[in-house]
């Protein structure tokens, strides 16, 4: 709709229903497997002996 309209906006529909939540299934075959890595203090990412984002350029 062009912003210099003059005609009027409809107004949302009284009595509309509210949307459904999203029904998540918990299907064993889904399921993000367990990580042995509690311990770690680093990413697998990162290079041993080098502190994690040493050596990235700066964000700002």
């Amino acid at each position: 709709m062009n912003r210099n309209s003059t005609e009027p906006q409809s107004e949302p529909e009284q009595g509309a229903e509210e949307p459904k939540p999203a029904h998540h299934s918990d299907d064993a075959r889904s399921r993000i497997p367990q990580r042995d890595d509690k311990g770690r203090k680093q990413s697998p990412a990162d290079r041993p002996g080098k502190q994690p984002g040493e050596g990235e350029p700066s964000v700002g």
